[in-house]
Order: structure tokens, then C-alpha cells, then sequence
């Protein structure tokens, strides 16, 4: 498949030289940076319109450019974020661990990976990849280790249930990323399926 190639070649370069010349270097708060970036820009607007934003697009990136031009990369990265988590909430409707929300724990690891950007380089590498994804599947070459993902139906749907405190095991956070990675590989144009873990209490 040509647009998982494409993909696939785009989170490479922002998982390992995009985002570590931002300042960034833990490798897999990298990798798990990469997959929202790549899936919120794929869901834009102007490609899949899983969600009414366009904050990688070039109008996005313009409009931060002039309102916050000292902290416009940041800025774009944390609108990003949070378009993916607002949808998810709302989708799932219950406490969940989902692609753009990985408990408070994995949360706060992030946001202190993104406060570590020490410079402004400008984040347009995904500005012009508006591709429209047309057939599921289409993030297998994201995803490492074996993914045992089944497809959903409705816009949510469970792949089990976790306990927050087994995030903070790497190798479980890893597991559980891909899963979710692969999860979104359902989605297709105008048709947003949204992978998610329910939270052992």
C-alpha cells in the first residue's frame, strides 16, 4: 500500500530527527509523540475529517506563527494533542486509555518531553501529507512487535481493559501503544474508528 509507505516514511523522520532537534530525545515518549502527530494530521480537515481542526496543515501553522510565534511549535504540538484526546473522550464516554490519553502517569512523562524544546524549528513536515486513507490497514508499518488488533464496530470499540500502574512498565506501554496505533488502522475517510482500553479499577 502506497500511503502506508508514505506514512511510514514521515513518522520515521519525526520520530528520529524532527522532534529530537526540537530537543526531545526519550525514545519512546518519541515514538508515541510521532503516532499522534502523524494520526491527528491524517484525521484533519483537509485529508480524513475524523476531527473539524487543522492545526498541522499549512492554515494552522500560519495562524499559530502570528499569535504565538516565540512558542509556535510547542503550541502546534499541544493543539494536536488535545483535538486527538477531546474526540477520544468524547467517543468512548468513560474512563479509557486511548492513543491520545495514556493515564496521568504516561501524560505528565510527555508533557515534560515537550517542555524540553529548546528552539523554534518550524514543524511543517506534515503540512502538505493530506493523503486520504481509502483502505484499513493502513498503519501496520507504524506499529512493532506483534499487534493483535480486531476490528470494532461503531466509532469506539474496546481491545480489553488495563490498570493504569502497568503503563509504567515499558514493555507494557509499548504493547499497549501499538495496539493502538494499529487500532486506528481501521479508520478511513470520513469513517473514524477510534481503538480504546477501558481502566481496571
Amino acid at each position: 500500500m502506497v500511503e502506508a509507505k508514505t506514512l511510514s516514511a514521515y513518522f520515521d523522520e519525526l520520530r528520529k530527527e524532527t522532534l529530537p532537534s526540537l530537543g526531545m530525545e526519550d525514545s519512546q515518549l518519541l515514538r508515541i509523540i510521532s503516532a499522534r502527530l502523524l494520526v491527528e494530521r491524517v484525521g484533519e480537515r483537509d485529508a480524513n475529517y475524523w476531527w473539524d481542526s487543522q492545526v498541522l496543515s499549512d492554515f494552522g501553522q500560519g495562524t499559530l506563527d502570528e499569535t504565538v510565534p516565540r512558542t509556535a511549535t510547542r503550541s502546534q504540538i499541544e493543539l494536536a494533542m488535545k483535538v486527538g484526546r477531546k474526540v477520544e473522550n468524547e467517543a468512548i464516554g468513560e474512563e479509557a486509555v486511548s492513543l491520545f490519553d495514556l493515564g496521568s502517569f504516561v501524560e505528565s512523562q510527555i508533557q515534560r518531553e515537550i517542555d524540553k524544546i529548546d528552539n523554534e524549528v518550524v514543524l511543517d513536515i506534515l503540512t502538505d501529507q493530506s493523503v486520504e486513507i481509502t483502505e484499513t490497514g493502513w498503519t501496520e508499518s507504524l506499529t512493532e512487535g506483534e499487534v493483535t488488533v480486531e476490528p470494532g464496530m461503531g466509532t469506539s470499540y474496546k481491545l480489553g481493559s488495563i490498570s493504569l500502574d502497568d503503563l509504567k512498565e515499558g514493555e507494557v506501554l509499548d504493547d499497549v501503544v501499538s495496539q493502538l496505533i494499529s487500532g486506528y488502522g481501521n479508520a478511513t475517510k470520513q469513517n473514524l474508528q477510534i481503538p480504546y482500553y477501558s481502566v481496571k479499577q
